[in-house]
C-alpha cells in the first residue's frame, strides 16, 4: 500500500449496537491485517462489541440522546483525537459521525458511508444541511449496497462495497435447526425502532398463537413491552446482546419486518448460519432474490403462511445456491482490498 494515504480513522456511533458498528469493527481488523494504519472513534457510550477492534480506539463518551452540550463536547474530543493521530482519511458512519465530521478541521479527506436507504429518520432537515456541508467538502461516498443512492441528493455513490461478515463454520448450527421441523417461536433481531418495525410481530404473535422474543434495544423498547402486555402475548425482551445468534433455538423462525433497510446485515448473518427466516417484500430486501416462500407482504399474509407451515419450519432455510450468491463478496479480506484501492487514490 502506498504510504501517502495509509492513516485511516473510522468514526462510528458507538463500539457496538448495530450492523454499521459490527461491520466497521470487522473491516478495521481486516485493514489492520493488510498493513493499513487504522484508528477508531466511538462517539456514544455503550458496551463493547463481540468483535473487538484491533487498533487504537478513541472513546468520546457522549451520552446517548444527549443534547447540544454533549454534541459540542464530543466534537472537541474528536478534534483532539484528529490532532493527535493525524489521519489522512476520516471515514464517517451514520448520522452523528456525519454531523461531527462535517465540521472537523484538518488536512484529512472525508469519506462517508451510506448504510441506509432512509438515514436521518428523526431529523431530516438537519440531515440535509449536513449532507450539503459534506458535499461542499468534496466528501466521497461509499454505499454498502448497489440499491442505495446518496440520500439528500439522489446522486449515485462514488463506490459500492458490501459490508464484511466474519467467516464461520455454519454446519453445526444449521444441523441443529434442521433437527426440529416445527415452528415453536418467532424471533426479532435488531434495533427496536420505527424503521425496523418490531411492533409488527406483536400482532402476528397473537394471531399465530406463538411466543415471540425480541433481541435488541432502542427507542421503542417500552412501547413494545406495553403492546405485548396489552395483547397478552408471551414475549421476551432480551435487550442488546453481543451475539444474538447464540440465543436462537431449534424451532425458531426469524421474522424481518423492516420498513426500509440498508445492507440488511441481520438477513445476511442469518443466511450464513442456516437460520429459518421470512422477510417482508420490500425493494430493499427483495434484491436478495430469496425464494418466494421467504417473503410476505402483510401481517395477514405472514399469519396465513405460518399457520400453513407450522410443521414445516425447515422450508424457510435459504438454499445453499442462494446463500453462496449472497455471501460471495463479504469475506473481510476481499472487502478490505476494495477499501485499500480507494485509500490508495
Amino acid at each position: 500500500m502506498d504510504s501517502k494515504y495509509n492513516r485511516v480513522m473510522f468514526v462510528t456511533n458507538s463500539l457496538s449496537g448495530g450492523g454499521a458498528e459490527r461491520a466497521s469493527n470487522i473491516l478495521i481488523n481486516a485493514l489492520s491485517e493488510a498493513g493499513a494504519q487504522v484508528a477508531l472513534v466511538a462517539v456514544n457510550d455503550g458496551p463493547r462489541d463481540l468483535i473487538e477492534p484491533a487498533c487504537e480506539v478513541f472513546e468520546l463518551h457522549r451520552e446517548w440522546k444527549g443534547g447540544f452540550v454533549s454534541v459540542l463536547k464530543a466534537y472537541l474530543h474528536l478534534q483532539k483525537a484528529i490532532r493527535r493521530w493525524a489521519p489522512d482519511f476520516l471515514v464517517l458512519n451514520c448520522d452523528i459521525p456525519e454531523l461531527l465530521g462535517s465540521i472537523t478541521i484538518g488536512k484529512h479527506k472525508l469519506i462517508a458511508v451510506e448504510h441506509a436507504s432512509q438515514p436521518w429518520p428523526q431529523r431530516q432537515p438537519l440531515g440535509k444541511l449536513i449532507r450539503n456541508l459534506l458535499s461542499f467538502r468534496k466528501t466521497k461516498w461509499v454505499a454498502v449496497s448497489e440499491h442505495l443512492k446518496v440520500w439528500g441528493s439522489d446522486l449515485s455513490p462514488d463506490f459500492v462495497i458490501s459490508n464484511p461478515i466474519n467467516p464461520l463454520d455454519t454446519l453445526v448450527e444449521a444441523q441443529e435447526n434442521y433437527s426440529v421441523n416445527e415452528i415453536r417461536r418467532l424471533v426479532f433481531v435488531g434495533r427496536l425502532s420505527p424503521e425496523k418495525n418490531p411492533s409488527f410481530l406483536v400482532h402476528v404473535s397473537r394471531e399465530a398463537n406463538l411466543p415471540v422474543v425480541f433481541i435488541g434495544s432502542g427507542v421503542q423498547s417500552e412501547i413494545i413491552k406495553e403492546m405485548c402486555q396489552r395483547a397478552a402475548v408471551s414475549a421476551e425482551l432480551r435487550g442488546f446482546l453481543k451475539n444474538p445468534w447464540s440465543e436462537i433455538k431449534p424451532g425458531d423462525l426469524l421474522v424481518i419486518p423492516s420498513k426500509n433497510e440498508g445492507d440488511g446485515l441481520v438477513l445476511v448473518e442469518a443466511i450464513q448460519r442456516g437460520i429459518p427466516l421470512v422477510v417482508i417484500d420490500i425493494p430493499d430486501l427483495a434484491r436478495f432474490g430469496l425464494n418466494s416462500l421467504n417473503y410476505f407482504e402483510s401481517s395477514t399474509d405472514l399469519i396465513n403462511l405460518i399457520n400453513a407451515s407450522k410443521q414445516n419450519l425447515n422450508q424457510f432455510i435459504v438454499s445453499p445456491e442462494i446463500s453462496r450468491v449472497v455471501l460471495s463478496d463479504r469475506r473481510p479480506e476481499l472487502v478490505a482490498e476494495k477499501w485499500l484501492r480507494i485509500l490508495r487514490k
